[in-house]
C-alpha cells in the first residue's frame, strides 16, 4: 500500500507522536475505507501465517500453542486499530505552525484506549481527538478520554443528539413543554443515563441568568451557533432566566470534538416559544471587515 504524500508539521508532529507511543516508526498510508481495512486485517493475518510468524513448537502442550496464537492475533489486530485511528486523523489535522509539544502521559493513554477500538465510527470519534491534540495540545483531557472509552453504543448516540441541541456557549435551553425533549428522542432516563457517563452536570434546576444593560434594556443570549439580542417590554428586572441543562467539561470537549449539526427545529421551536412569552430576538449579524485586503 502506498504511504501518502502529505507535508506540514501537524503531519510531522503526528508521525511523531504515534512513533514514539508505539515504540517503532509509524509511516501513515492511504486511508481506507471500512471494508478495505476489514480486508486489510485479514491480510495481515493471512500474511503473519504464510510466513509461518507463529512460532510452532514442538511442544505437547497445545493449549500453549491456543495461547501463544491468541495473544499473536490480539497483537495484530491492536497495531492495525491503531494505524486505523491515525490514518483517519490525518483529513481532520489542521497544519499550524504551533511548536507546543504533546504529552508523552496523554498519548500513551491514548493510544492503549485507541488499540482496541475496532469499530470505524469510534474510531472517528478517536481520531478526530488525535487530529486536535495534536494542532493544540491540551485539547481533550485524559480524563475525558477515559469517559468516551467506557461510553456505550447507545449512549454515544443519545450524546450526539444532545449535542445538536447544544448552543456555542455549551448549554441546552429547556423549554417549557413537559418532558420537552422526547420529541427529539431524548427521555428523561437517557440524560439520567448521560450524567452517570460523566457528560452532563447532575442538576435538574439549573438556571442561566442573562442580564440586561440597563440604558437599552437588551440582553445577550447564544441559539445554536448564533448569538442573538433579547428584550421584553413587559418585564422590569434587570435580568432574564431561562432554565437550561449544562454539560460537563468532558461533555463540552467531546461535544466540540463531535462537531454535530444544529437541530434548526429545535431552535426554531425555541424562538417561538420565547417569542410567545412576550420576547423579541434579533440574530446579530457579523460583519467582516475587508479593511487591509
Amino acid at each position: 500500500m502506498e504511504i501518502i504524500k502529505i507535508k506540514g508539521k501537524a503531519l510531522e508532529k503526528l508521525i511523531n507522536v504515534t512513533s514514539n507511543a508505539i515504540g517503532t516508526l509509524y509511516e501513515p498510508r492511504k486511508i481506507r475505507k471500512n471494508a478495505d481495512a476489514q480486508a486489510y486485517r485479514i491480510e495481515v493475518i493471512a500474511e503473519a501465517e504464510r510466513t509461518k510468524i507463529l512460532i510452532e513448537d514442538d511442544t505437547k502442550f497445545e493449549v500453549l500453542e491456543r495461547a501463544k496464537k491468541r495473544i499473536f492475533l490480539q497483537k495484530i489486530n491492536k497495531q492495525i486499530n491503531i494505524e486505523e485511528v491515525v490514518s483517519k486523523a490525518i483529513p481532520h489535522l489542521k497544519d499550524n505552525d504551533t511548536e507546543e509539544v504533546v504529552d508523552k502521559d496523554w498519548s500513551t493513554k491514548f493510544f492503549q484506549k485507541a488499540q482496541d477500538i475496532t469499530s470505524s465510527n469510534v474510531q472517528e470519534k478517536w481520531a478526530r481527538i488525535l487530529a486536535n491534540e495534536i494542532s493544540s495540545p491540551g485539547t481533550t483531557s485524559i480524563r475525558t478520554m477515559e469517559v468516551l472509552s467506557v461510553l456505550s453504543k447507545s449512549e454515544a448516540e443519545k450524546f450526539e443528539i444532545l449535542c445538536s441541541l447544544v448552543s456555542s456557549d455549551n448549554l441546552i435551553w429547556k423549554t417549557k413543554k413537559q418532558n420537552a425533549f422526547d420529541e427529539y428522542n431524548i427521555k428523561y432516563s437517557d440524560l439520567l443515563l448521560l450524567r452517570d457517563a460523566g457528560l452532563l452536570y447532575s442538576s435538574d434546576t439549573l438556571v442561566s441568568i442573562i442580564p440586561i444593560i440597563p440604558d437599552i434594556k437588551i440582553g445577550m443570549m447564544w441559539i445554536g451557533n448564533d448569538e442573538y439580542t433579547i428584550t421584553n417590554k413587559k418585564s422590569h428586572e434587570n435580568s432574564f432566566k431561562f432554565n437550561q441543562i449544562a454539560l460537563s467539561v468532558a461533555g463540552k470537549e467531546l461535544c466540540k470534538i463531535l462537531n454535530i449539526e444544529k437541530n434548526e427545529k429545535y431552535i426554531k421551536e425555541l424562538i417561538n416559544e420565547k417569542t410567545q412569552h412576550g420576547f423579541t430576538l434579533v440574530k446579530v449579524i457579523k460583519v467582516v471587515s475587508n479593511k487591509g485586503i
